[in-house]
């Protein structure tokens, strides 16, 4: 690839990539009823754990600063997750799930067994490694021009 193509090959990569994360996103919150995948991230986070700062959940769930908190204020109006204080850290707060968030993750993950989305998934390991590789490269990019 030429010097001239490389910008449109890099911007159609982006594109493709973005596009089936969103495709990815959508099926996955039409087979959980919900408008978005976040309570779900956060659900399956919290409850394979003993809770989740803030920062963690961030990496988690891609979510980030407000949209994070609003996400966490709503799901605790609806009794699905509860913040506590860190015992070991009074600075850092920890989210933890509720006994309905536990039901609510537990049928989140009963109808994404059934919706047929595991065939999606089956074939993850190739897919996995070529996008584990492809962020490996990026980050090793980024630090060389840091």
């Amino acid at each position: 690839m030429d010097d001239s193509t490389a910008p449109a090959a890099l911007e159609e990569l982006a594109r493709l990539i973005r596009q089936a994360s969103q495709e990815l996103d959508r099926a996955i919150a039409t087979r959980l009823g919900e408008p978005s995948v976040g309570r779900w991230h956060v659900l399956t986070a919290v409850t394979s754990g003993d809770g989740r700062s803030m920062s963690q959940l961030a990496e988690a769930t891609l979510c980030t600063g407000a949209s994070l908190t609003r996400l966490i204020d709503a799901m605790i109006a609806d009794n699905l997750v509860l913040r506590r204080v860190d015992d070991t850290d009074r600075r850092r707060v920890l989210v933890f799930p509720t006994r309905r968030g536990e039901l609510a993750c537990a049928a989140m993950t009963e109808a994404l067994a059934s919706s047929g989305l595991d065939r999606v998934a089956a074939d993850r390991g190739k897919v996995t490694r070529s996008l584990s590789a492809l962020v490996d490269r990026l980050h090793a990019t980024e630090q060389a021009h840091t």
